[in-house]
C-alpha cells in the first residue's frame, strides 16, 4: 500500500512537472518554516527551513528529531525547478547526502516530499506544513 502511495505521489509531480508553462515562478521567493515528519527507518519529526538570499538562489536546513531525542541537522541546496510548484533540492547531513523532490501547494503553504540518495530513488516520505 505504502509503495502505491509513493508511485502516485510521484505520477502527480510529474504530471505537474510535465505542465510546466512560461508562467511566474509561484516559487520564486519561496521561503518559511514547514513542521513535518521524514520516513528514516521510522516517521519521525523533522523541521525544514526554506530561504532566498538577495541574489535569489534558494538554500535550507533542517532538523530531524531522532526517536532517543537526538537531533540531527542538515543543510539543502543545490535546487533545481522541475515544474511551477515542483524543487528539487540535494541534502547534507551526517549521514550522507541525496535528493529530495518536493510539491508545494499553491499558496505554498504545505509540501509533499520524497526522497533518496539519488534523483531517480527517491521514495522516502519528507512533508511539511507551514508554521
Amino acid at each position: 500500500m505504502i509503495n502505491f502511495k509513493r508511485c502516485v505521489l510521484f505520477c502527480l509531480i510529474v504530471l505537474v512537472s510535465a505542465c510546466a508553462t512560461n508562467q511566474p515562478n509561484p516559487l520564486q521567493n519561496l521561503s518559511g518554516t514547514y513542521v513535518g515528519q521524514v520516513v528514516s527507518v521510522t516517521n519521525i519529526p523533522i523541521t525544514t527551513e526554506f530561504s532566498v538570499n538577495d541574489q535569489g538562489v534558494r538554500s535550507g536546513r533542517y532538523v530531524m528529531t531522532e526517536r532517543d531525542g537526538t537531533q540531527v541537522s542538515g543543510t539543502l541546496d543545490e535546487f533545481k525547478q522541475e515544474g511551477p510548484y515542483t524543487l528539487l533540492a540535494s541534502w547534507h547531513d551526517k549521514y550522507g547526502n541525496g535528493k529530495l523532490r518536493m510539491l508545494f501547494s499553491q499558496q505554498q503553504l504545505l509540501f509533499k516530499g520524497l526522497w533518496g540518495h539519488h534523483a531517480d530513488s527517491t521514495l522516502m516520505r519528507w512533508d511539511g506544513v507551514k508554521e
